[in-house]
């Protein structure tokens, strides 16, 4: 439980503070076609290298395909091996330096467009956690269904893990951080930045 709050919480607060992920949607102002293509929100834990449990919520992306426009495309490349190779060797060969790094909730940090809706649908104890975390939710549940299910319907305005677009819209966001500080796109591999110092 303290995992899953841990997680819903930083989708109401963003991953830094004051960048939410979510938004609470009035569900009288959705109709019944934008309540359908809402995504169904999954709610994993997992237990890390060190034994402590993280959650993780995504949005079940896979329903997304039944309503993309015929002119709509969200492939991306992913860095190669052959890539990643090379610029090891590289690396080794030029005695750079090298470092690792991990962007906690990377996905969470990319807006979708202005012109996208997005909605993610919670239902049952995972409605009660994030009216928990977040008490002004609980203006926006409502029961749906004949077997009445609690709901909360959310505006996503961050991208989510699990959607067809998350990967390219973050991968967009993070290339062009990148570019902004004077690293250049790899002309044969779009995933391979470079940048000369001295």
């Amino acid at each position: 439980m303290a995992a899953l709050f841990k997680e819903l919480n930083q989708l109401d607060q963003g991953p830094m503070k004051g960048n939410p992920v979510v938004q609470g949607i009035d569900p009288s102002t959705l109709g019944q076609l934008e309540k359908r293509e809402a995504l169904e929100a999954v709610n994993l834990i997992k237990e890390k290298s060190d034994g402590t449990l993280k959650g993780r919520t995504c949005g079940n992306g896979s329903k997304q395909q039944r309503f993309l426009k015929g002119d709509e495309n969200y492939a991306l490349s992913t860095v190669t091996l052959v890539s990643i190779l090379i610029t090891l060797v590289i690396d080794a060969y030029e005695s750079r330096d090298i470092a690792i790094a991990d962007i906690p909730g990377a996905y969470l940090h990319a807006l979708w467009p202005e012109n996208k809706k997005v909605l993610l649908k919670l239902r049952g104890r995972f409605v009660d956690i994030m009216c928990e975390v977040n008490p002004e939710y609980k203006n926006f549940v409502i029961y749906e269904g004949k077997k009445k299910q609690k709901i909360l319907y959310l505006h996503l305005l961050r991208v989510l893990y699990g959607c067809l677009e998350s990967a390219l819209l973050w991968y967009n966001l993070y290339s062009k951080t990148l570019k902004d500080i004077g690293l250049e796109v790899n002309p044969y591999n779009k995933c391979v930045v470079n940048k000369m110092i001295n």
